[in-house]
């Protein structure tokens, strides 16, 4: 848990924020077609730099393993984005893997239910969660 009055607290809702956004996309692009998802990767790359940036200047002891790993993750995106197969309703348009559906329970409409690929977004996830160690934002 982090104590939030700590002064590099915001610090580390901010990176939090940061990752939460790329996650955010990677339940977006799943559904989107080839085209639309270009923009969506475009959005995740910039996210990614604007977060290796905020980083140099608020995580500089961490700096080399957050570069490293926002390195991993436009390589993966790139990956991803270069993928254009046909898929089937239901399926992930990128991996053609089956999507998954939960009740958040969450009573606002816009985030009662989620949508997720347990494949493709796998590799991303894991990237984020090491910046997320490496900034603090696991903590929270």
């Amino acid at each position: 848990m982090i104590d939030i009055s700590h002064p590099d607290s915001e610090f580390i809702f901010r990176a939090g924020a940061f990752t939460d956004r790329i996650k955010n996309y990677c339940r977006k692009y799943i559904l989107e077609s080839f085209e639309e998802r270009k923009i969506t990767f475009q959005d995740m790359k910039i996210e990614a730099l604007l977060l290796l940036e905020f980083s140099e200047l608020h995580f500089k002891e961490n700096l080399n393993s957050i570069s490293k790993s926002v390195n991993d993750l436009n390589v993966e995106i790139d990956k991803l984005e270069a993928i254009n197969i046909s898929s089937e309703d239901g399926n992930c348009t990128v991996c053609n893997t089956k999507l998954e559906t939960f009740d958040t329970l969450i009573k606002e409409k816009d985030f009662r239910f989620i949508t997720i690929c347990k494949k493709c977004p796998n590799e991303i996830y894991n990237i984020l969660n090491t910046i997320d160690w490496a900034t603090g934002a696991a903590f929270i």
